[in-house]
C-alpha cells in the first residue's frame, strides 16, 4: 500500500492543481446520480509556478526543502482551493518520509476545506483511508472508506474493496468483509492469491466450510505447487463428510510429494482405514516408516500391524507385531499375537507369546493364562495345562471356561485310563 501511495503522489498533485482526474478510472459508478464536486477556486500563476518548483524538488528527492517551500507557500495562498492543493502536496511529501501521522493530518485538513474537485477529493479519501490502515487506526479506516464508497463518482478499484474488507475483518465484521472481498473478486479477471486467502479465512470464521472448499480449489488452480492448499482442502472435505473426495485430494498430495509431516501421513492412513481400505493404509504407513517420516515405534508398528491384519495380510501383520512387541514396555502386543496364534491353532507359537505377555504385564492376565492352558494341552503338556487352567479358574472372568476345560481334560484322561485298562485286560486274556 505504501508504495502505491508514493507512486501516485506526483500525478495526484498536478491533477488537483489543474482540476483534472489524478488517477483511477473515470467510468461512472452504478449508484444513484450524485452531485459532482467542483473546485472552489483556481490557482494563481504565482502559486502554480511555486508548486512546479516543489514538484521539481520532489523529483530530486529533496523532500525537506520541498516541505519548507510548501509551508512558506501556505502563508501566501489566497483561497481555500490553493490551501487544499498545498496541503495535499505536503501530505505526499510526508508519505515519502514515512511520517504517516503528519500525512493524515495534512490530508484531513485539505478534506475539511471542501474545496477540491471530485476526482482529487475522492482519491484523497481513498489515500487517507489507506494511511489510517497503515497506521493501525482501523475504525478511522472504516469511516473514511465508507465515506469514499458513498461519495465516489468513479468506479472504485478492486483494491479499495479489499482495504475496507481488511478493516472489517480486523473488527470481526466477517459478513461485511466478505461482501467487499466478493466485490473485489468480481472486478478482477484473475483475483490475487491474498484476496482468496482472505475470502477463505472469512468463510472459515463464518463456518461456511463448503465455500472454503470452493475457495481452496481456486487457490490450488492459481498456485498448484503450494502444498498447504492441498492439505487444507483435504481437511475441509473431511470436515463436511466428503470423505472420498478428502482421501482423493490427500492421496494426490502424497503422490506429488507434499506429505512430509508425521501427522499428515497418519491422517492419510486413518482416512483409508475409515473408508475400509486397510491395504492402502498399510502401504502408506510402511512408506512413511521407510522415508523416516514416521517413527518405527510401538504406536506406528501397532497401527501398521492392525492394518495388515484387516487387509488379511497375516504374515506381514505378524512380522510387524513381533517388532512392536519387542520394543513395547507392556505385554499387550504379545497377548494379541497369542490370540492370533490360538485362533490359527498354532499352539507351539502361542505358548511362548502368551508367556512373554504375562511376563511383561497385561491387563487380562486371566485370559492369557486360560489361552496358554489351552495351548499347553494341545502341545501335549497336560501337566502345564492343568496348572494354568487352575490359575485361570481363580478369576471370575475365566472361571466357567477354565472349569469346562479342566473337566474336559479329566474326561480325556479317564477315557485314556479306561482304554489302557481294557487293553491290559485284552492282553492278559490272550493265550
Amino acid at each position: 500500500m505504501r508504495a502505491a501511495i508514493k507512486s501516485g503522489a506526483v500525478a495526484l498533485f498536478f491533477g488537483a492543481a489543474l482540476a483534472c482526474a489524478p488517477m483511477g478510472s473515470t467510468s461512472a459508478a452504478a449508484d444513484a446520480p450524485k452531485k459532482e464536486r467542483k473546485a472552489s477556486g483556481a490557482l494563481t500563476e504565482s502559486t502554480y509556478r511555486q508548486l512546479e518548483r516543489v514538484h521539481t524538488l520532489i523529483g530530486k528527492n529533496e523532500n525537506a526543502e520541498a516541505l519548507e517551500k510548501c509551508e512558506s507557500l501556505l502563508k501566501r495562498v489566497r483561497n481555500d482551493y490553493e490551501t487544499a492543493v498545498v496541503k495535499q502536496t505536503m501530505a505526499f511529501i510526508y508519505i515519502s518520509q514515512n511520517n504517516y501521522k503528519a500525512a493524515i493530518k495534512a490530508f484531513e485538513e485539505a478534506l475539511a476545506l471542501d474545496a477540491l474537485p471530485q476526482q482529487p477529493y475522492e482519491q484523497m479519501l481513498y489515500n487517507v483511508g489507506q494511511l489510517y490502515f497503515q497506521d493501525g487506526q482501523t475504525d478511522m479506516t472504516i469511516k473514511r472508506m465508507e465515506r469514499y464508497f458513498s461519495e465516489t463518482m468513479s468506479e472504485p478499484p478492486a483494491d479499495a474493496h479489499i482495504l475496507l474488507a481488511s478493516a472489517y475483518a480486523e473488527k470481526n465484521r466477517f459478513k461485511d468483509s466478505l461482501t467487499q472481498v466478493d466485490k473485489a473478486i468480481a472486478k478482477s479477471k484473475e483475483p490475487k492469491e491474498s484476496w482468496l486467502q482472505l475470502k477463505l479465512a472469512l468463510h472459515y470464521e463464518l463456518k461456511q466450510f463448503p465455500q472454503c472448499a470452493d475457495v481452496l480449489l481456486k487457490l490450488i488452480s492459481l498456485v498448484p505447487a503450494k502444498e498447504d492448499y492441498w492439505k487444507q482442502l483435504s481437511s475441509i472435505l473431511f470436515e463436511i463428510k466428503r470423505d472420498k473426495e478428502s482421501l482423493a485430494v490427500l492421496a494426490l498430495a502424497d503422490r506429488l510429494g507434499y506429505l512430509d509431516q508425521e501427522n499428515e501421513v497418519r491422517n492419510l492412513a486413518n482416512i483409508y482405514l475409515l473408508l475400509e481400505i486397510p491395504y492402502k493404509a498399510a502401504t502408506v504407513l510402511d512408506g512413511g516408516i521407510e522415508r523416516n517420516i514416521l517413527p518405527a515405534n510401538e504406536k506406528t508398528l501397532t497401527l501398521l500391524g492392525d492394518s495388515w491384519m484387516m487387509a488379511r495380510e497375516y504374515g506381514k501383520a505378524e512380522t510387524v507385531l513381533q517388532r512392536a512387541a519387542k520394543i513395547s514396555e507392556s505385554g499387550e502386543i504379545y497377548y494379541r499375537l497369542g490370540q492370533i496364534y490360538v485362533e490359527d491353532e498354532r499352539w507351539t507359537d502361542a505358548l511362548p507369546a502368551l508367556d512373554k505377555a504375562r511376563a511383561k504385564g497385561i491387563k487380562k492376565v486371566a485370559d492369557a493364562t486360560y489361552l496358554q492352558g489351552i495351548a499347553a494341552f494341545h502341545t501335549g503338556n497336560r501337566k502345564l495345562a492343568v496348572e494354568l487352567l487352575r490359575k485361570a479358574k481363580d478369576s471370575d472372568e475365566t472361571r466357567n471356561s477354565a472349569t469346562q476345560w479342566l473337566n474336559h481334560i479329566a474326561q480325556v484322561e479317564d477315557e485314556e485310563a479306561r482304554e489302557s485298562l481294557a487293553a491290559a485286560d485284552d492282553e492278559e486274556a490272550t493265550p
